[in-house]
């Protein structure tokens, strides 16, 4: 390849980056969304199991809707395990949100309390809004934008 055509596709791929930094860029319902699945994915402990049976299909039914919503505004879907520093936020939230389902799992079941799941299921929805706007950020930052 020529240097010229070498600086060509470079720049490409520098203004295809910057582009999808742009549409990358999520209104806050989307974010909160993403946080009250979270949140009650923490919190259905707290019920019996058929409301907890009920969550858990609202929420695999959510994923597809997203999806589909996230590819009709902005032409595409990332996932949000691609990699380079937004694997390691996705990880970071994985794991925060896995410990807080943990204790929310003990104190719900083995100890019958339904208050502490339904505590730890609000601060999952904060930690999974606040995850989001990060992972948002760490994107955008890494596409160039």
């Amino acid at each position: 390849m020529e240097t010229a055509e070498v600086l060509s596709a470079l720049d490409a791929k520098r203004h295809a980056e910057l582009q999808m930094a742009k549409a990358a860029t999520c209104p806050p319902w989307r974010h909160a969304l993403f946080g009250l699945m979270m949140g009650g994915l923490v919190a259905s402990p707290a019920f019996e199991i058929t409301i907890r049976f009920a969550i858990l299909i609202a929420l695999l039914c959510l994923i597809p809707i997203i999806i589909h919503s996230d590819r009709k505004r902005m032409g595409m879907f990332i996932n949000g395990y691609r990699r380079g520093k937004t694997r390691i936020v996705a990880l970071g939230i994985l794991a925060v949100e896995l410990s807080l389902y943990f204790f929310s799992v003990v104190r719900g079941l083995d100890h019958q309390d339904h208050l502490t799941p339904l505590l730890l299921g609000a601060l999952g929805v904060v930690v999974g809004i606040i995850g989001s706007m990060l992972w948002q950020r760490v994107f955008v930052r890494e596409m160039g934008a």
